[in-house]
């Protein structure tokens, strides 16, 4: 639910950012990318999303590399799609996580059902 989210909020935001952009506008879109990078890096994206991880690292480099040539508007755009694949990202690792955990857990009360199976019969 939480992807769905973000993805609605990035659809709606994309008309906005469709307008000329400026310097400024751009350094604050690559910051925001940048940050979301990192978070999905920490959330373990390396291990459990690595093509939405490879994506998001791909489009930074090419709204630094818009930046670099003073295309704002195209790396304000670039910057926003990199946050939105390291949000993916950052989504599908903390699922996949999640998953891990659970089967972890289920596998405990299976176990545990199971001992007290014997020890009961």
């Amino acid at each position: 639910m939480k992807l769905q989210a973000v993805i609605l909020s990035v659809a709606l935001a994309l008309p906005g950012i469709a307008g000329a952009a400026n310097r400024h506008d751009a350094e604050l879109a690559m910051t925001a990318a940048q940050s979301a990078l990192e978070a999905a890096e920490r959330a373990g994206a390396a291990q459990y999303a690595m093509e939405d991880l490879t994506n998001a690292r791909s489009g930074m480099a090419h709204a630094q590399g818009l930046a670099s040539d003073r295309d704002w508007t195209e790396s304000m755009l670039a910057s926003e799609k990199t946050s939105a694949d390291a949000n993916l990202a950052e989504a599908r690792s903390r699922q996949a996580r999640a998953e891990a955990t659970t089967e972890e857990v289920e596998a405990a009360v299976r176990t545990l059902r199971a001992e007290l199976g014997r020890a009961g019969g």
